[in-house]
């Protein structure tokens, strides 16, 4: 008995370790969020995330926003004559059925104008605005600054919207 209390406690406690690392609303989900620790006293971050539309209908992120920076933005890495480039996306859409990855070398999420340094082991909300989802919070953990160095990247055809 005591050891099938432990095991249902165990899953319980695992369950909503899970669920702290997602986020969804109306058919979006933010899942495997995670920020660089900060080096220094950087006024700049950047997070990392998964956006999966589980509705038929494609969505638009709109505006994101935190409580640790004076600003949140959607940011590309590209290239122009043999220069990477970082571009801000005023608006992503995202298709029907479709999983978007923001990753090193790609598609991330900028905190511009930190109120503090980011440190590992730290969380903080950020909060992702949808047109048909509405408003998403996720905590966000703060990894090693060399979290997700090794990333293969990859080119990301993005459909940007207005």
């Amino acid at each position: 008995m005591l050891i099938e209390l432990l095991a249902a406690l165990l899953l319980t406690f695992a369950a909503l370790l899970a669920i702290s690392q997602m986020a969804k609303a109306n058919g979006i989900e933010v899942l495997e969020p995670y920020a660089r620790a900060t080096i220094g006293s950087t006024k700049t971050g950047v997070v990392y995330l998964k956006l999966v539309n589980r509705t038929a209908d494609a969505d638009r992120l709109r505006a994101l926003s935190t409580d640790i920076a004076d600003r949140a933005a959607l940011h590309v890495h590209g290239m122009k004559n043999d220069v990477v480039t970082m571009d801000e996306i005023a608006c992503l859409e995202i298709a029907g059925s479709a999983e978007i990855e923001f990753a090193p070398g790609g598609l991330h999420v900028m905190l511009i104008g930190l109120s503090q340094p980011m440190h590992e082991g730290d969380t903080f909300p950020l909060r992702l605005t949808f047109d048909r989802a509405g408003e998403i919070s996720v905590d966000v953990p703060v990894k090693s600054s060399a979290e997700g160095a090794l990333h293969a990247h990859r080119a990301v055809k993005l459909k940007v919207c207005d």
